[in-house]
């Protein structure tokens, strides 16, 4: 397979050594660029950092040797079941050694500066336990996503940061107004304390709002950075409206299971942390 590379142009932004846990299964061709157009952009864009790449499949669509990228950990699972992304980044979080930790799905461009400040927060303060840097979701198909994915480049989308979503150009549109999911950062020991994402999850949905909920009744000081441009890119794939998927019977009882831990009394909240906890000790 060719080697790929991307043009790297300082000054980089440091994320001052935070491991990236990215959890992937390349199940279509988007999907396969997707992750590689997201790599290309953490490593233009940023130093002082790791990917841990975690992959669960019948066999690797991955290879280390499309980039070669130092800050690349490719960790592969053989698992042919349903996709669980709750139970690979529990691994990945388990391999983690910085205080800081960044789930990244393998679509979404974070704004750099947002990002930074996400990042700071955390290292700097004591006033956030998790944090997302952006509210809302763009979804970024056509044209926009294949030069993206090519370049790595964040200039290319910084443009379309602002736009209220009347503005947005043809090839984009609002994915969701907010969401608790796809790139959260946290302090490793909150993540760990609170039992981590929940692995009954598997296929689509569900996880995101059962960690937020279990956080947050658990005492997770848990944060959105607001601003016109606090956003994220996400680069297309199967679909651009989340709605399609909404109506199918296997992501409706997701979404039902992921709102349960808001409803239940607090001493099973944390009777299950403690039980979810153990995967890490």
């Amino acid at each position: 397979m060719a080697r790929i590379s991307a043009r790297r142009h300082p000054p980089w932004i440091s994320l001052r050594g935070v491991e990236f846990v990215v959890t992937y299964r390349g199940a279509s061709q988007e999907r396969r660029e997707n992750l590689l157009g997201t790599l290309r952009y953490l490593d233009r864009t940023y130093s002082d950092f790791t990917v841990w790449l975690i992959e669960a499949d019948a066999s690797p669509t991955f290879s280390w040797q499309q980039l070669s990228d130092p800050k690349i950990r490719h960790v592969f699972v053989h698992d042919t079941g349903r996709f669980s992304r709750a139970r690979l980044a529990n691994l990945g979080a388990r391999m983690c050694t910085s205080r800081v930790i960044c789930f990244q799905d393998i679509d979404m461009i974070a704004n750099p500066r947002y990002m930074k400040a996400a990042i700071d927060s955390l290292m700097d303060t004591n006033n956030s336990d998790a944090v997302c840097p952006f509210i809302r979701v763009v979804n970024t198909a056509g044209e926009l996503r294949r030069s993206f994915i090519e370049s790595g480049n964040y200039d290319e989308l910084a443009p379309f940061a602002s736009c209220d979503e009347a503005d947005l150009p043809p090839d984009m549109n609002l994915l969701y107004a907010n969401t608790s999911g796809a790139l959260n950062v946290f302090l490793r020991s909150e993540f760990i304390r609170i039992g981590g994402f929940d692995p009954v999850f598997e296929g689509w949905g569900g996880e995101d709002d059962d960690l937020l909920l279990r956080a947050t009744r658990l005492g997770v000081r848990w944060h959105m950075l607001s601003g016109t441009d606090a956003l994220l890119f996400h680069m297309h794939h199967d679909t651009a409206l989340r709605a399609d998927w909404y109506n199918r019977p296997e992501v409706e009882a997701n979404r039902k299971k992921g709102f349960e831990c808001g409803e239940i009394p607090l001493p099973q909240v944390e009777s299950r942390a403690a039980a979810l906890a153990k995967y890490f000790k």
